[in-house]
Formats: C-alpha cells, sequence, structure tokens
C-alpha cells in the first residue's frame, strides 16, 4: 500500500513542479532574453521484490532550459555589429542632412556670393551691387561658422556619449560578475544545476553589453563566464574585474582616449575597439567627422585665400590698393602633454593650391624634426627651424627634448574663423591699380592692352611710367614722365611680348613709329574699372585647390558626394545586419521561447497527469479502507 501512495506521491509532485514551471514560462512570455524551461525527470529506483523490480515512481532531477550556446553566441556578435552600423548611420545620416540642404547649404550661400561679385562687374559704381556683396559675403562666412559649430557639437556628443558608453561597460562587468558569483553560490548551496534563470539574467547581460561593444566570452567548467575586449584584453576572469576609463588625450587634448585598466594596465586600446555603439561613435568620427570639418575648413581657406589675394592686386574708390576681404586664423598646432622640452611649433599656409585634408605630427628625435602626415602619404625631415610639407610651413622655436611632438592641423579651424572683414562699400577694389594709354599724336597702329599686376607689393606699382619708342621703333625707353629721366633704355621691342615693370605687365602689339608713347599710370577714379572685379568672379570656377585640380564647388561637391555615398553605404549594411540578426533572433525564439499555444497543450497535458496521480492516491485510499473494513 504504502509503494502504490509514494509513487501516486512522486507523480502528484511532479506534475505539480511541471505546472509550476509551465506556468513561469507563461509568466515570462514577455520577459527579454528569457529561454523556455522545462523539468527534467527520471524514473526512481525500484524496490527489490522477491527478486521482482517494483517501480517506484519518478524524480525531478532538474529544471532545464532551452537554449544554444553557439546561436547565443553569433546573436551577440551580429547585434554588435547591427548597433555599430546603426550608430554610424544615425550619426552619418545628420551630417548629410546639413551638407545637402538645397536652401540651407553652403552651395547656394556661394552661388549668392559670386553672384554679388559678378552684379559689381557689372555695375562697379553701384553702391546696392556693393552693399549686396558686404552682406553676402558675411552670409557666407556665416554659414561656415555655423555648419563647423554643429559639427563641433557632434563631435562634442560623440565624447560625452563615449564616457558614458564606458561607464555602462564597466557596469555590466560588476553585474555580469555577481551574476557569476550568484552561480558559485547556488551551486555551493547544494543545488545540482545552475538555476535557469540566473544564466538568462546573465545572458541577457552580456546581450546588452555586446550591444555597445563586441566581446568574446568564454564559459567556463563551473558556468561562470570571463569576458574578452576586441583584441583580447579581459575584461572578467575568475571574480577579477578589470575597468575600462576614458582620459584626455595627451596629443590632443579636446578628445579622450579609452585606456584598459588590468594587467598590464593603463594600455590604450581606443584604435582597437570595434563593435557596438562605441565602436560606431568612433567609427564615425574617424571615417567621416574629421573629414568632414578638415575639407569644409579647407574650401573655406582656399575662398579666403584666393579671394584675398585677387582683391589686394585691386583698387578702391578712394585709390587705394585693395586689403584682405576675408579673415583666417592660423592651422592649430598642440604640443603633445608629455614633451619635456621647452620647443615651439607654429604653422603656416603658403601654397592653399597644395593643401590636403591631413593632419600632420611633427616629432624631434634628438636631431632632426620629422613632419608627416597621419596617414602617412608624405614627410618632410630637417634640422629646422622651417620645414615645408603640402603647402605648409611648419616654423620651430626653442629647445626641444628628444621625443617630443606636435599635432598639426592646418584646415580643422577654417571654417569657424572664416570672416568677412570688408565693411565700407569704398574698400570693395573692383578696379585694377593701374591703367594704360595711348598718345593721341602717335603715328604708327599699335595698341596697349589695359596692363597686370604681377606685384602688388612693388613699391613703385602706381608711379606713372612712360614708354617712348627709339629711331627705329624696334626698341623702346622707359621714361619718368614728371622728370623726363630715362628709366630703362634700348629695350627691344616685339609685337605682343609681355613688358614687365615696376610690379605690371603690358603687352604692345602693332606697328609702332618712332617717338610713339603709351602711359601707364594709377588708376585714379576708375570708379567705372570692373577690371579686378572680374578677375575675382572668375575665381568660382578655377581651379585653385588639390594642386590645381578642383575648385571651391568641386571640393565641396565631392564632399557631399561622399558624406551621402557613405550614409548610403552605412544604411544598406545596417538593413542587412539588421536582416541577419532578425533571423537569428527568429530562430532563437522558434528554439528557446516560449510559445503560448505548446504551454498551453503543456498545461492541460500536465494537469491530466496531476489529475491522474490523484486518482491514484484516491484508488490506494479506497483499498486501504477496504482493507481496514475486512477487519
Amino acid at each position: 500500500m504504502t509503494g502504490i501512495l509514494d509513487t501516486a506521491v512522486s507523480g502528484l509532485l511532479t506534475a505539480q513542479q511541471q505546472l509550476a514551471t509551465t506556468g513561469h514560462n507563461i509568466a515570462n512570455a514577455s520577459t527579454p532574453g528569457y529561454s523556455r524551461q522545462r523539468v527534467e525527470t527520471v524514473a526512481q529506483r525500484p524496490d527489490n521484490l522477491s527478486g521482482i523490480g517494483i517501480g517506484n515512481g519518478v524524480l525531478v532531477s532538474s529544471i532545464e532550459r532551452y537554449h544554444d550556446q553557439f546561436i547565443t553566441s553569433e546573436l551577440r556578435h551580429v547585434q554588435s555589429e547591427q548597433s555599430r552600423l546603426d550608430t554610424l548611420h544615425t550619426l552619418a545620416a545628420l551630417v548629410d542632412d546639413v551638407l545637402a540642404d538645397p536652401e540651407g547649404g553652403i552651395t547656394p550661400a556661394l552661388q549668392d556670393f559670386f553672384s554679388a561679385v559678378q552684379d559689381i562687374a557689372d555695375a562697379p559704381a553701384s553702391a546696392d551691387a556693393r552693399i549686396a556683396l558686404i552682406y553676402q559675403a558675411d552670409a557666407l562666412s556665416q554659414r561656415f561658422q555655423y555648419f563647423d559649430r554643429r559639427f563641433a557639437d557632434q563631435d562634442q556628443q560623440v565624447s560625452e556619449r563615449t564616457r558614458e558608453i564606458v561607464n555602462d561597460i564597466n557596469g555590466f562587468v560588476r553585474s555580469i560578475d555577481n551574476v557569476n558569483k550568484e552561480i558559485v553560490a547556488a551551486r555551493a548551496n547544494g543545488l545540482k544545476t545552475t538555476p535557469p534563470d540566473l544564466l538568462d539574467h546573465r545572458d541577457q547581460l552580456l546581450a546588452d553589453m555586446s550591444a555597445l561593444i563586441d566581446i568574446d566570452v568564454i564559459e567556463n567548467a563551473n558556468n561562470t563566464v570571463d569576458i574578452f575586449a576586441p583584441q583580447g584584453q579581459n575584461l572578467l576572469s575568475q571574480h577579477t574585474v578589470s575597468q575600462l576609463r576614458t582620459v584626455r588625450d595627451p596629443a590632443n587634448p579636446t578628445r579622450e582616449r579609452i585606456v584598459y585598466d588590468g594587467i598590464p594596465s593603463n594600455i590604450d586600446i581606443t584604435d582597437t575597439l570595434s563593435g557596438g555603439e562605441l565602436g560606431g561613435l568612433l567609427d564615425f568620427r574617424r571615417e567621416m567627422l574629421d573629414g568632414v570639418r578638415n575639407q569644409l575648413g579647407l574650401v573655406a581657406i582656399g575662398i579666403a585665400e584666393a579671394f584675398n589675394e585677387q582683391h589686394r592686386q585691386g583698387m578702391t574708390l578712394e585709390g587705394q590698393l585693395g586689403t584682405d576681404f576675408f579673415q583666417m586664423g592660423l592651422p592649430n598646432t598642440t604640443p603633445h602633454s608629455n614633451n619635456t622640452g621647452s620647443a615651439t611649433v607654429a604653422a603656416a599656409i603658403t601654397d592653399v593650391s597644395a593643401l590636403t585634408t591631413q593632419n600632420y605630427r611633427a616629432t624631434f628625435d634628438g636631431t632632426n624634426w620629422t613632419v608627416s602626415s597621419l596617414d602617412q602619404s608624405s614627410t618632410v625631415s630637417g634640422t629646422g627651424p622651417n620645414l615645408t610639407i603640402d603647402g605648409l610651413t611648419i616654423q620651430t622655436t626653442g629647445t626641444a627634448a628628444a621625443g617630443d611632438h606636435f599635432l598639426i592641423q592646418p584646415t580643422l579651424g577654417g571654417a569657424q574663423s572664416f570672416t568677412s572683414v570688408i565693411s565700407r562699400t569704398e574698400d570693395i577694389a573692383a578696379a585694377s591699380p593701374i591703367r594704360t594709354a595711348a598718345h593721341p599724336n602717335n603715328q604708327g597702329n599699335a595698341i596697349v592692352n589695359t596692363g597686370a599686376v604681377i606685384d602688388v607689393n612693388h613699391p613703385n606699382l602706381l608711379d606713372s611710367v612712360q614708354v617712348q619708342f627709339n629711331d627705329p621703333a624696334t626698341s623702346f625707353d622707359l621714361i619718368d614722365p614728371s622728370t623726363g629721366a630715362v628709366l630703362l633704355a634700348n629695350q627691344a621691342y616685339t609685337s605682343n611680348s609681355p613688358i614687365d615693370f615696376n610690379g605690371w605687365r603690358i603687352e604692345i602689339s602693332g606697328t609702332p613709329q618712332m617717338g610713339d608713347r603709351f602711359t601707364i599710370e594709377a588708376n585714379v577714379n576708375g570708379s567705372s574699372d570692373n577690371r579686378n572685379m572680374l578677375a575675382l568672379a572668375e575665381l568660382q570656377g578655377r581651379n585653385t585647390l588639390l594642386s590645381g585640380t578642383a575648385n571651391f564647388q568641386e571640393v565641396y561637391s565631392a564632399m557631399v558626394a561622399d558624406v551621402g555615398s557613405q550614409t548610403r553605404y552605412a544604411e544598406i549594411n545596417k538593413e542587412a545586419q539588421t536582416s541577419l540578426y532578425t533571423t537569428l533572433e527568429a530562430r532563437r525564439e522558434n528554439f528557446a521561447g516560449v510559445n503560448l499555444d505548446e504551454e498551453a497543450a503543456d498545461l492541460l497535458r500536465f494537469q491530466q497527469a496531476y489529475e491522474a496521480s490523484a486518482r491514484v492516491i484516491q484508488t490506494a485510499n479506497t483499498i486501504f479502507q477496504s482493507l481496514l473494513n475486512a477487519f
């Protein structure tokens, strides 16, 4: 009788546990990361009765979860890459939206500016046209500054989010370590198997962590896990927790570096980190944001340098040589915080056409300075104090110690420092500084062109000079008309050949006669002269950047196109990775997720098993009562 009762009770208790586990599954059907659990049972050892094994019912051996380690591991890596691409695409799309704005972008502002230049070329004496140019110059400079501020803000947000993610990663490592300790404690307290809910909780923490950074996970024999960063740095090992932290970049104090505080400690791992939101942030900064800011600065510097150079070759309404139209800051130079010498480094742009969008590092080895672009595409070495590379002149002063180095960013601040400095209409140099004229009594058919300035800094540029042909008229003298003094005698004449003097160049063509004269003088009161403004208008289409291969608009358009391509590429990759993640997640759900229909069927099955065991107990009780009644 006792055997029947014990057998029935074991079935009753087992069915009760199965019902409880099924209810647990149903309750956690929507819990992220939850794996369906099942009750594992074994038959109890039979009793030996006269050499016959009599069954003793059922025993709950464990509660297991449906789990596929391969799918879980693959999901972590796929999720990490999906998170990286999602972050990269989101940030890239913001840059793309700013640059490609058909109304608020650089392109319409640049077009409006050069349209205003052309309006003055059409009507150089027009006050309205001159006011419009000053307004459009201010609008153009403000547009460049606004864009650079937007991108600088994004850079700052990347830094802030990087610090937050590093703290979150450290928090996940500590939480996973706590779960590891709970798993060890559970086994120490006599549990034969690790509670599935603890394993699910840890897997969910690992999944959440992999959304921030790609990690490698190794499961130990005692069901604890070790966690490794992408390049093998051990973040968690047998309850030894190692932390990541952000430190100020010693080479660039506006940035942070990520260091590993493990064994060995203080290892800079910034450039080796990959995957997750953190990888997406770092990739966005490296692959897009830095390049966009440098290219934007290059366009601003190119406009300023070319426009200033040409504007200085003109003459204002007040008869003064033109001044700079735009103001630009100097390239950024930053000493490494670990420098021990007293040297300083300054950089100046000497050839804007040779300028690139690269940043540079100047390093002193104890004897020589070496300046290299960060991508190692160009390098120059020497003892100093002046070194020239890619349109830059690097000047070193003071005493450097071996190992000292400096970061040089030629174009990074170009857009922010781009400022219009002409505020008076009279200061717009639309005219050429010189004008030419043929003497009315000339006998030959020779004519002179309007002339051009080739050295605006020549001290005698605005002095009056007269070309007077000799006898025979195959040579000429250059004469000071105010004194009659010969400045240059017996110069051979060839039609259409340039004549250079006092920083100007003229060309005389045709056949002159003896005594014919041509005058070159300051263009005083040349309010209707538009020659310099025409030259300024031509700058819009002139290839002044990238070694004379591109103009301002082409460089900007190429940047916009490149950003658009990168954004689209990131979007395509994100969609593909999302599809892969969805497929893997569906596989995991099909295997380990809770199916309410199945649970309902199990609930009915276990309920029937429970009722059947209860009926056996009732039958055992009936037999027992019959025996009692029989006595």
